[in-house]
């Protein structure tokens, strides 16, 4: 483990006694509506805390991020938050700081710059391996996808450059593809998950990156009124509404269904992430299912013995991974 790694494990563990003290990667997001949109506007979650980056930018502006061993690269997941975090702060002033503005927009456009069409890994390429879950690069990921859209439908809403829609709209092609095809579909139960890992070996179904996926497809939904994001987000709602409860530990929420029947419980961070989320869809699709499962999560987030229980189960599985 390096040292920013270390960094980032005691950060976790911090934030189980004091949310004030998250870093950057571990600060809380929370719900940032209140009823059902009906037109594209404010993020779902506030990111206002992603607008100011702690890590390397480029010369053009634009957040590098660092793998332990790895030279600074373009991660397309950070620079989606880092730009709907500077959205947020946008709206706050109206869009009439033109600096805050066309630093969103530079995001945008690298966005559109970077979308690479192809019959198979249409999308924003990742070009790192994760042998836990035998991804070999280059590879595509539900979460960067969604977010991606999120932010390619606000800078269209800005600007009304319909290229900004377009490739939003291409984005949707791997939705339609399971993980063999080059998509990023893998089923659980026999529904259908949009991946963050699409793992070409098992369901991988990182709660938090399939929700995020369905953000955007509900953004393209209303913006454009695209059939198709339409289709896909009402699937990926009917499929999250079943499979909800295998995330659920009783006591804790999982963080993804890689381990199943075995649990791997979501830390603090992610833990209430999952449930701020649950809140938003409640809100996109009125189903109650959401509601009651955020509303059982954060009451549970708020216990010392189950914050306690899930602090030590982190501690022995980092010392047995180390």
């Amino acid at each position: 483990m390096n040292l920013q790694k270390y960094k980032n494990y005691f950060n976790k563990i911090s934030v189980f006694f004091s949310l004030n003290s998250a870093n950057y990667w571990n600060t809380i997001t929370p719900c940032n509506v209140k009823e059902k949109p009906i037109s594209v506007g404010k993020y779902y979650l506030d990111f206002i805390s992603k607008s100011d980056y702690i890590g390397q930018m480029s010369e053009e502006g634009i957040p590098l991020y660092e793998l332990e061993g790895s030279d600074p690269f373009y991660h397309p997941i950070v620079i989606c938050q880092y730009a709907l975090g500077l959205f947020e702060k946008s709206i706050l002033c109206n869009h009439l700081d033109v600096s805050l503005k066309n630093n969103f927009l530079n995001q945008a456009d690298w966005l559109v710059k970077y979308f690479k069409e192809k019959k198979n890994l249409s999308g924003w390429h990742l070009n790192f391996e994760i042998k836990k879950y035998g991804i070999k690069a280059p590879w595509i990921s539900a979460m960067a996808q969604g977010e991606a859209i999120s932010v390619l439908v606000r800078a269209n809403l800005l600007t009304n450059e319909p290229l900004y829609l377009k490739i939003a709209e291409m984005a949707l092609t791997p939705f339609s593809l399971n993980v063999q095809e080059g998509g990023f579909v893998n089923r659980f139960e026999g529904f259908p998950i949009y991946e963050e890992y699409p793992s070409p070996h098992k369901t991988v179904g990182v709660l938090n990156g399939f929700i995020f996926s369905l953000f955007g497809l509900y953004d393209l939904a209303i913006h454009s009124k695209s059939e198709e994001a339409k289709f896909f987000f009402a699937q990926g709602v009917e499929s999250l509404k079943n499979i909800l409860k295998f995330y659920d530990l009783k006591y804790w929420s999982q963080y993804y269904l890689f381990d199943y029947p075995n649990n791997y419980p979501a830390s603090f961070t992610y833990h209430i992430l999952a449930a701020e989320q649950l809140i938003a869809l409640h809100f996109l699709t009125g189903e109650n299912i959401f509601l009651i499962y955020s509303e059982k999560w954060k009451k549970q987030g708020k216990s010392v013995i189950n914050k306690l229980r899930i602090l030590i189960f982190k501690i022995f599985y980092a010392r047995t991974l180390s």
